[in-house]
């Protein structure tokens, strides 16, 4: 982000998380509902130049358009409204004009039911080797596949699904958004199962008393490997 405080602002009303931190170096927010860890945002000198890679679907509490006029009095932007195959959504924008999608409620005929984060959707040259990668690297399964997608979901009910899909345009720039996995062991032994798997490591990083390595899923998208248990992390730490 540009701002990472009043982005942070943003999504924790929009997805009713708590904003722990709202520093202009480095805003959280934690999810009350233990379901992800949270969401960070971090400074960035770039500015944003073209459509996110990687962008949140979220699931109306009630229905699409309650939940595009509560989003949009927090200062989103709605850029256009969708119908595709048996599907509908509302594309929109956060106040930097980072791309989410709200999807349909329960009540309108929503194949999940829980509010808030539902997935997270990755856009791939080839989406089935990136889903495979990520279904090992994950310990998730195949939820659904089509043409031009798969849907891949966590072991938990509330694991937020991730979803790959098939789009032209090659990736050029640096993600905007990333994962961050938590090892069960260690950092290095996390980095060198992953990349059994493909994944390519980037470099390491060493900031303000922490500590994490970068690496690149089959197509190049970022996500971080942090510290796990055997290096000393605690769940209490952020």
């Amino acid at each position: 982000c540009a701002d990472p405080a009043r982005v942070a602002s943003f999504w924790a009303g929009a997805l009713g998380y708590t904003l722990v931190d709202a520093d202009p170096g480095g805003a959280y927010d934690a999810d009350p509902s233990g379901r992800v860890r949270g969401l960070f945002f971090q400074p960035v000198p770039e500015p944003k130049t073209v459509k996110n890679r990687v962008h949140l679907d979220l699931r109306a509490p009630d229905t699409m358009a309650a939940e595009v006029e509560r989003i949009g009095a927090l200062g989103a932007t709605q850029l256009r409204y969708v119908e595709e195959g048996a599907g509908w959504w509302t594309v929109m924008a956060d106040p930097e004009g980072n791309e989410f999608c709200v999807l349909r409620g329960a009540g309108e005929g929503g194949r999940r039911t829980t509010p808030g984060l539902d997935s997270v959707v990755v856009d791939c040259g080839d989406p089935f080797p990136v889903a495979a990668f990520w279904i090992e690297a994950l310990g998730y399964r195949e939820h659904e596949r089509g043409d031009t997608g798969i849907e891949i979901v966590g072991p938990r009910p509330g694991d937020p699904m991730l979803s790959f899909v098939t789009v032209p345009e090659p990736k050029t720039v640096k993600n905007r958004l990333h994962l961050d996995v938590r090892p069960t062991d260690t950092m290095a032994t996390e980095v060198q199962r992953v990349e059994t798997l493909g994944a390519t490591q980037l470099r390491y990083v060493e900031e303000g008393g922490s500590r994490w390595t970068v690496m690149a899923d089959l197509e190049g998208n970022e996500f971080c490997v942090l510290r796990g248990p055997g290096d000393g992390w605690s769940p209490a730490e952020l």
